[in-house]
């Protein structure tokens, strides 16, 4: 597989310091919720490395959200309409299809909002308008929120109570669970998060699906660089095993290793 080169189309802020980039190739990108692609701009040797962000728009125009934190975030974050970004994948597992019968429940945490944002839209374009539940740390933390609104049925919460419910997205889980039962879980987000949303949904009986937010060199499964211990003791590598897995493989049956 070769990266495909592709031109910045849009460059659209959607919080503090967090781009959408959009961009088009000679090809259509492909992809499903939960997938990723490596990305690099034209920038010479330094640094070397693609970077793995999440789709969250497929089709003529692929986009992922950028969060600038190192070096190769902020460059791609300061790329503008007309720059160059070379792109491989889609990769990696995504979500698996929702189980007919069940209400979708969306967990979102941070940056994790890529994936999810990504599905919403692709339930509710089914006619499907699942649940999303999406905590961060502050207001300025909530990126593609409006979209999630128009998708499904949205709860914010953060930290720090500066939008939505005051405290951790586990809460208006845990009380969701407690009031609605035949429901199944699709989360992303930091790895503690994603370890209690397990935890609840273990108790609750509710199945639930996990992507596994990871740094990668390669994103096929050579490097071995994102390998991330599972509940049997083996090791899991969430490029190529992932990054979307049964919470029960990688947090055990109880939700907690």
């Amino acid at each position: 597989m070769d990266y495909l080169r592709t031109e910045i189309v849009e460059n659209a802020e959607v919080a503090p310091g967090t781009a959408l980039l959009r961009f088009r190739g000679a090809r259509s990108v492909a992809g499903r919720p939960g997938q990723f692609v490596m990305i690099r701009g034209a920038w010479g040797a330094h640094p070397t490395l693609g970077r793995a962000y999440s789709l969250v728009e497929v089709g003529a125009v692929g986009a992922v959200l950028v969060r600038a934190v190192g070096d190769g975030s902020q460059r791609l974050v300061a790329l503008r309409p007309g720059d160059a970004l070379s792109v491989l994948g889609p990769l990696g597992h995504g979500f698996g299809a929702p189980v007919t019968g069940l209400k979708a429940v969306l967990v979102a945490g941070g940056v994790g909002v890529a994936p999810i944002a990504f599905l919403a839209e692709t339930l509710a374009a089914a006619g499907a308008k699942p649940s999303v539940l999406f905590g961060a740390r502050t207001a300025g933390d909530l990126p593609l929120a409006d979209r999630l609104a128009a998708a499904g049925d949205l709860c914010v919460t953060t930290e720090d109570g500066s939008a939505g419910e005051r405290g951790l997205v586990t809460g208006p889980l845990a009380r969701l669970l407690a009031a609605q039962s035949e429901v199944q879980i699709f989360a992303c987000g930091p790895a503690p998060m994603l370890e209690a949303v397990a935890r609840l949904a273990a108790v609750a009986g509710a199945p639930c699906q996990v992507a596994l937010e990871s740094p990668m060199a390669c994103g096929m499964g050579t490097c071995k660089g994102c390998a991330v211990l599972a509940a049997n003791g083996n090791y899991k590598y969430v490029c190529s095993d992932g990054p979307v897995f049964e919470a029960a493989e990688i947090f055990g049956p109880g939700g907690a290793r």
